[in-house]
């Protein structure tokens, strides 16, 4: 059974090392699943030696495309992959690796996906306890609260880095202005903007995430600051039209 044609964007800050450890079973899994495929491995503001790390895996594959941003961010990453998508079905898959690519499948049904924007919602378990600190897990709680209240979205985990994307319908998937991990939450606000319900995929096994680029207290400021702007830009210009 094929899925087609997909375009997998991989946004890097210093994870290239999990991407040359995973290469092989990202290629394995497509190679297996769709007829076509691309990979786009987004570096933005990685350090000369990791982005090094990338040329490794480069020697005669053509579907991997290696793009290495003057623009810091990760938003920014991902507006840029979305730009070079060659196909329109599009997973953003965090470049940590802590989704299995293997929970793809349950994005189908009988070969096509199950809505033009789904993501991976995380089920508290076992395993999430002990694959994510208790103070991120907290701190993502009372985030969705703040969320749902000032925002409007119901979906309890916004920020999973495994979302699919169906551009040639979410067709303003890219509009987002967030220049950093904020843009998951505007693609819950385009979304509702075109009338598309996001489909939520439940995951209970996660793999274990050693270094992560955010920072806990610093980044939670930056997120509050950020829901006001979107608030702002999204609800009060509505209302004052």
């Amino acid at each position: 059974m094929s899925y087609g044609k997909i375009t997998i964007i991989l946004p890097t800050k210093n994870h290239e090392n999990k991407i040359v450890e995973n290469i092989l079973t990202l290629e394995s899994f497509l190679e297996d699943k769709y007829l076509k495929y691309q990979i786009l491995i987004m570096s933005n503001g990685s350090t000369i030696d990791n982005k090094k790390l990338l040329e490794s895996i480069k020697h005669d594959r053509g579907y991997i495309e290696i793009h290495y941003l003057d623009k810091t961010g990760k938003g920014n990453a991902i507006k840029e992959g979305i730009t070079l998508s060659k196909y329109d079905h599009i997973l953003i898959f965090d470049s940590d690796f802590s989704y299995n690519i293997e929970l793809l499948d349950k994005f189908y049904n009988n070969s096509l996906p199950k809505a033009p924007f789904i993501y991976a919602k995380r089920k508290i378990s076992q395993d999430l306890f002990q694959n994510t600190k208790i103070s991120r897990l907290v701190a993502g709680y009372f985030f969705n609260i703040i969320l749902r209240i000032f925002l409007k979205i119901n979906s309890r985990d916004t920020q999973a880095g495994f979302k699919f994307i169906d551009k040639s319908i979410f067709t303003n998937c890219s509009d987002f202005i967030s220049e950093d991990y904020m843009y998951d939450v505007e693609l819950f606000i385009l979304s509702r903007k075109l009338g598309i319900t996001p489909h939520a995929i439940e995951v209970v096994n996660i793999n274990s995430v050693e270094n992560s680029n955010i920072k806990l207290i610093e980044d939670s400021l930056k997120m509050f600051l950020s829901i006001y702007k979107l608030r702002k830009f999204y609800f009060e210009r509505d209302i004052n039209k």
